[in-house]
């Protein structure tokens, strides 16, 4: 290099005595300079390393995230949730920010975090007005995996013997609970606001109870615990009342495509649900009003059965469980209806999904053709 730099400077010299410019000999100069670095260093004008295999953005960012789930089990959680913001602050992808928004959500409440963790809530929520369902879908994601975090939170204290409605705890200790009573009422008025979607009024009544039992466990008084048991036995109501409205339509939902999938085919990968087989039962179908006839579980009754695909939200989010959805089938065996469901909130919308396509024999009682109201189980193991 020192050898080419005082050449560069010669030639230079020689091509700048006719012309006597002290501007062009500095601009020879650099070009010699440019010119040797070229020569002694092609791969850095990209004439080197062509052939260096370009990296899976994808795979990228799985590592990323299996990175962040390793930390967060090591109870690293700052590490875990700095790993988990830098991705959702440079991803495009919905999908890979509602993954990271779900566990970050989980670390949030783990370490106490609660106004990062409102933060996250407020985001989703004030994006449904404008994405509808699909932001809707990851607000109960999200809010699902608070109602867990919030009760995970409790669990310790109760585990060490500690009373969360005490007065004379620590500051420190109050201090947390207190926002955790403020994370809780703001959800709420969330679901109160969701309830009034009609489409959405079941799952966000099941929600809000949730979420209005915890803050009773919070109670820091009597008069707090009247104030919050009367609210939740008001949404219990609505519960009962939206269950029995929804059960009772005689309306047909709009048909779905036929997906042919007998039962759990042979081989099927651990990571993919399965439709539950509960014990046979003898009880006989049983009805009182002359509405749909309450039949308990419908999954021995299939003529054809469909197995929901396990979310990648709810595979990285390692979430698993069993969903319970409660559905209508017509007279002629098909599913006009899914009026709720139990379980994993990650999970439940691909079991909805699959449980409206299943497919009944037509059910009479006493020659005359009835409808049924029962439930389907989805086993999701990872």
């Amino acid at each position: 290099m020192l050898a080419f730099y005082f050449l560069g400077v010669g030639l230079v010299k020689k091509a700048v005595i006719p012309v006597r410019s002290p501007l062009l000999v500095k601009v020879l100069f650099q070009l010699f300079l440019v010119f040797g670095l070229a020569i002694l260093s092609p791969s850095a004008f990209g004439q080197g390393g062509s052939d260096a295999p370009t990296p899976d953005p994808t795979a990228t960012v799985q590592a990323r995230i299996e990175r962040a789930r390793a930390l967060a089990a090591a109870h690293q959680l700052s590490a875990a949730a700095m790993e988990l913001e830098s991705l959702r602050s440079t991803t495009q992808d919905d999908m890979i920010r509602n993954v990271t928004s779900v566990m970050l959500m989980s670390i949030c409440l783990e370490e106490g975090n609660y106004a990062r963790a409102a933060s996250l809530l407020e985001e989703t929520f004030a994006a449904r007005k404008v994405r509808k369902d699909e932001s809707i879908r990851t607000y109960f994601a999200l809010a699902g995996q608070a109602v867990n975090g919030a009760r995970a939170h409790l669990a310790r204290y109760r585990s060490f013997g500690i009373n969360v409605g005490d007065p004379l705890l620590p500051a420190e200790a109050l201090n947390d609970l207190e926002r955790l009573r403020s994370l809780m009422e703001r959800m709420s008025v969330q679901a109160k606001e969701i309830t009034r979607d009609q489409p959405r009024a079941y799952e966000s009544l099941a929600l809000l109870e949730d979420i209005l039992g915890i803050r009773l466990s919070l109670a820091r008084n009597d008069e707090d615990r009247e104030k919050w048991e009367m609210e939740r036995a008001g949404v219990r109501l609505g519960l009962t009342s939206s269950q029995t409205q929804i059960a009772s339509l005689n309306t047909a939902s709009p048909s779905q495509p036929p997906v042919e999938n007998k039962g759990v085919p042979a081989g099927v990968p651990p990571t993919v649900a399965k439709a539950t087989e509960p014990a046979p039962t003898s009880a006989a179908p049983t009805s009182t009003d002359g509405g749909p006839i309450s039949t308990g579980s419908l999954n021995l009754r299939a003529t054809r059965r469909v197995v929901p695909v396990y979310p990648a939200i709810a595979k990285n989010a390692a979430a698993q469980g069993i969903v319970r959805v409660y559905v209508t089938v017509d007279e002629n065996g098909n599913v006009t209806g899914v009026f709720r469901s139990e379980g994993p909130h990650l999970l439940k919308g691909a079991a909805e999904d699959a449980a409206r396509r299943w497919k009944f024999p037509p059910s009479e009682v006493d020659g005359k053709p009835v409808r049924l109201i029962g439930y389907i189980e989805f086993t999701f193991t990872l």
